[in-house]
C-alpha cells in the first residue's frame, strides 16, 4: 500500500534516526532508545502500521506534554508475584519494557509474575515485549486497552478499543519462538489509519461508518467503528482485555481512553497487563524443548489444504525480519514524508536510504 519504489532504510539507521527524533522531543537517552527499539521491532516484523509510522505522533505528543517525556515510574508490590506500575503518562514502550522485565524478574523468583500498568500511551506492537520474555526463556502474555474503536456486540457506536492480546513461548534449542499478536477486531485500527493516510480503500468487512453501515472508505471507518473478529467472540475477548488492562490497573476504560491522534488536550490514559511464566520452574529445559519440538513438528507435518502450507505463528515474522535486516525496511510515501519533516528538527540527522536488496 503506497510503498515508495526503492526507498528502504537499514534497521540500524532507522533506529538511530528515531532515537534522535525522540531525544529532540525531550526524552532521555535510555527512554529514547527503548521507544526507538520498539518501533523498529514492529517494522522488522512487517507490522508497519505500528512502527515508525507512529514516530511523528509519539514525538508530537511528547513535545506537547500530552505524553510525559521524563516520567517518574511508581511501583507497588501488593503480593509476592504481583507488581503494579503507575507509568506517569510515559510513552507506551517505556512502560511496556519496564513491565515485562519486572514480570520476568518476578517469575524468576516466584515461578509466575504479573504486572499491571496504569496511565500510559500507545505501546507499538505488543509482540516485541512478549518476544523479549521468550528470548529469556519465559512464556509471556500481554494485553492493552486502546481508544474506542469497536462497538459492543449488537451495537453500532464504538465503545471498546481494538484491545490487542499477545503471547510468546520459547520453542527450545534455538528455534524461533511461537508468537501470537492480534487485535480483537477484524484488523488493527492502525491498518485503517495507514489506509486513510495513503488514500487507499479498505475491505468491506472491516468497519462501519458513523451511521452503522459497512464502508470501504478508511476515513469514514475512522469516524465509525471497527468490527470485532469472529463476531461476538472478538467482542468478548476485547472485554476481557479491558478488564485486565484497564479496570484492575486503574486506567481509563472504554470511551474514556483518548485518541492520540484526535485528542490534543488530554493524555491517552490507557493501561497494560503482562504475565510471565518461568518454564524452568515447570519442567527441565530439555524436556520442554523436546515436547515443543514434537508439537511444532507434528503441526508442520500435518496435511495441508490444496495450495496452502501449514505455518506456526511467528514463522512469517521471523522470515520478514531476516529479509529486512538484510535488505532494509521499506517506507510508504506518507511515512517517508513524515520522517523527512521530522529530519528538519534541530539535532535530528537526515534519513539515510539504501537501494533495494
Amino acid at each position: 500500500m503506497g510503498e515508495v519504489a526503492g526507498a528502504r532504510v537499514s534497521a540500524r539507521a532507522l533506529e538511530n534516526f528515531a532515537r534522535a527524533v525522540l531525544r529532540a522531543a525531550g526524552l532521555p537517552e535510555a527512554d529514547a532508545a527503548t521507544v526507538a527499539w520498539a518501533l523498529i521491532q514492529a517494522n522488522l516484523e512487517g507490522l508497519d502500521t505500528h512502527g515508525v509510522s507512529r514516530l511523528a505522533m509519539y514525538a508530537r505528543r511528547a513535545r506537547a506534554g500530552l505524553a510525559n517525556p521524563r516520567p517518574s515510574l511508581r511501583w507497588g508490590r501488593p503480593a509476592p508475584g504481583i507488581q503494579t506500575l503507575d507509568a506517569d503518562n510515559a510513552l507506551g514502550p517505556v512502560a511496556a519494557v519496564a513491565a515485562v522485565d519486572t514480570a520476568i524478574s518476578l517469575a524468576r523468583e516466584q515461578g509466575v509474575g504479573m504486572v499491571t500498568v496504569a496511565h500510559t500511551n500507545h505501546a507499538a506492537a505488543l509482540s516485541a515485549y512478549v518476544e523479549r520474555a521468550a528470548a529469556a526463556g519465559y512464556i509471556a502474555m500481554m494485553a492493552c486497552n486502546t481508544p474506542k474503536a469497536m462497538p459492543p456486540w449488537g451495537g453500532r457506536e464504538a465503545f471498546l478499543g481494538t484491545n490487542p492480546l499477545a503471547f510468546a513461548a520459547p520453542a527450545g534449542d534455538g528455534a524461533e519462538p511461537v508468537v501470537v499478536d492480534m487485535a480483537t477486531t477484524v484488523t488493527a485500527r492502525g491498518a485503517i489509519i495507514m489506509a486513510a493516510r495513503q488514500g487507499a480503500p479498505i475491505p468491506a468487512d472491516w468497519a462501519l461508518d458513523a451511521d452503522g453501515r459497512p464502508t470501504t472508505d478508511a476515513s469514514a471507518a475512522l469516524a465509525g467503528a471497527v468490527l470485532p473478529m469472529a463476531g461476538a467472540k472478538g467482542y468478548a475477548l476485547a472485554l476481557m482485555v479491558e478488564i485486565l488492562a484497564a479496570i484492575i490497573s486503574g486506567s481509563a476504560w472504554g470511551p474514556h481512553v483518548r485518541s492520540p491522534y484526535e485528542d490534543t488536550n488530554e493524555p491517552t490514559d490507557s493501561g497494560l497487563w503482562v504475565m510471565a511464566l518461568n518454564v524452568a520452574a515447570l519442567m527441565p529445559a530439555p524436556l520442554y524443548a523436546q515436547r515443543m519440538g514434537d508439537l511444532l513438528g507434528a503441526l508442520r507435518a500435518s496435511p495441508a489444504a490444496p495450495g496452502q502450507a501449514v505455518r506456526v505463528p511467528g514463522e512469517r515474522r521471523a522470515r520478514i525480519r531476516q529479509e529486512r535486516l538484510a535488505g532494509g525496511i521499506p517506507l510508504d510515501a506518507a511515512t517517508r514524508a513524515e520522517l523527512e519533516a521530522l529530519a528538519a528538527e534541530p539535532g535530528v540527522p537526515p534519513l539515510e536510504e539504501r537501494a533495494d536488496g
